[in-house]
């Protein structure tokens, strides 16, 4: 009856209604857009101004710039502005959260980063890790870039942005979304430490410290926990994991009934965890010493030994884990992925080695279900090294029965750095 009542009616049927909706919807997006393009070109003139005078920027001055479209803007509704800042490259977020303090609300809320990534908009960034080859009196130093894979370079156009410039940030890394773990000390330097750094606002903050300090552990990430391993003596915790949610410490689950309890047996480089990478709930933990590569279970502590197809070809930053499968870089042959099931390492089918050389440094890693694989040459003018050139290779992975085949999708110039440079680490982050 009730369906018949609104038949009967003078209001307009309920599909007209939603099509109007959609129309008044669509209208205050494309006017929203419009209003914050105006917005956006007056605040990166306001900030080369800044820039070329030197003066202070204060979110006051901004706002004097053109109050009509800042207030228009501002009173469309949370859900319209979240879609318009979506469509923002990130690069810009700074410069809008300076605008007032709902818009640094907006740009750092939890739902701008899940529309971005319906959007398709997370596609991760690269950051990698550069290491210098001389050091100095307080040790080595290292230098993080930025390398943006949809902006391949193009001519007389540097794409490598450096972000992050210090000694105590060479220590075991991850990264989970858009933030980067540093955790546990360096070579010869024992820490308890916890660095996070925030891609999205810049901030490097201290967090909760670990129960013991370590050199250089294994760390990797399952089911949004931090898996800290190693780096110790084996008469101390072996295994440490920080709950991201609750931001706390608690000793790792250890068991007696696996082939070998973790940190048994290991000692001076095989304390070292040069990578560690997860997959299925294990954390696949790789040292500088034969027979010293653990498989832990993070289910209940079981640990088992890893071999590594050769040992003396595969390097630091030529680890990776896609879609539950661990791929590792082998100089001699090339891309291989390891077999968990038959516990053996196969050749990436189609590919071709992609480095020549046997020394030259390499980082890899997920992005979005592809490979990226990364490598530096140098580049000489007038007989003299000016730059070291940074290449990617992005690789289409498809498994066909017991075998895995590599199809390269492009390969081009991504950057740039000095020449004394070379890659230490990858790592993907949310952009």
């Amino acid at each position: 009856m009730s369906t018949l009542a609104a038949s009967d009616s003078n209001e307009p049927p309920q599909e007209n209604f939603h099509v109007a909706s959609s129309l008044l919807s669509l209208v205050k997006k494309l006017l929203g857009l419009l209003s914050f393009s105006l917005l956006q070109c007056k605040l990166m003139r306001r900030a080369v101004n800044f820039i070329n005078r030197n003066e202070t920027v204060t979110s006051t001055t901004v706002l004097t710039t053109d109050q009509s479209s800042l207030l228009l803007f501002s009173s469309l509704p949370e859900d319209v502005i979240l879609n318009c800042l979506a469509r923002v490259p990130r690069r810009y977020y700074p410069i809008v959260s300076c605008v007032s303090k709902s818009f640094r609300f907006l740009v750092l809320s939890p739902d701008l980063a899940h529309i971005r990534s319906l959007m398709g908009k997370d596609y991760p960034l690269i950051y990698v890790c550069f290491t210098e080859k001389e050091t100095t009196s307080l040790g080595m130093i290292f230098h993080w870039f930025t390398f943006n894979p949809k902006e391949k370079q193009t001519s007389g156009q540097n794409n490598s942005i450096q972000v992050l410039s210090q000694h105590k940030l060479y220590c075991s890394t991850v990264s989970i979304g858009s933030k980067i773990y540093f955790v546990g000390g360096s070579m010869n330097k024992m820490s308890s430490s916890l660095w996070i750094f925030d891609s999205w606002s810049g901030e490097l903050r201290e967090g909760p410290s670990m129960k013991v300090a370590r050199m250089l552990p294994g760390v990797a990430v399952v089911d949004e926990k931090l898996y800290v391993m190693g780096g110790c003596s084996e008469a101390l915790i072996q295994v440490e994991v920080f709950d991201l949610e609750n931001q706390t410490w608690k000793v790792g689950p250890m068991s007696p009934h696996g082939e070998i309890r973790y940190g048994q047996g290991l000692r001076g480089y095989g304390v070292i965890v040069t990578e560690a990478v997860a997959s299925e709930g294990k954390v696949y933990g790789m040292s500088y010493r034969e027979g010293s590569h653990r498989i832990y279970d993070t289910k209940d502590g079981r640990c088992e030994t890893l071999k590594m197809a050769n040992e003396d070809t595969w390097r630091r930053g030529g680890v990776c884990v896609i879609n539950n499968v661990m791929y590792v870089n082998y100089s001699d042959v090339g891309v291989m992925w390891y077999d968990s099931e038959d516990k053996v390492w196969k050749v990436v089918k189609g590919l071709k080695k992609l480095v020549k050389p046997i020394d030259i440094s390499v980082g890899m890693l997920d992005c979005n279900g592809k490979l990226a694989f990364l490598w530096e040459d140098e580049r000489d003018v007038e007989g003299k090294k000016s730059e070291k050139r940074i290449w990617c290779a992005m690789i289409l992975l498809d498994r066909s029965g017991v075998e895995i085949y590599g199809k390269v999708e492009w390969s081009d110039l991504v950057g740039s750095v000095p020449w004394y440079y070379e890659i230490w680490r990858c790592l993907g982050v949310s952009n």
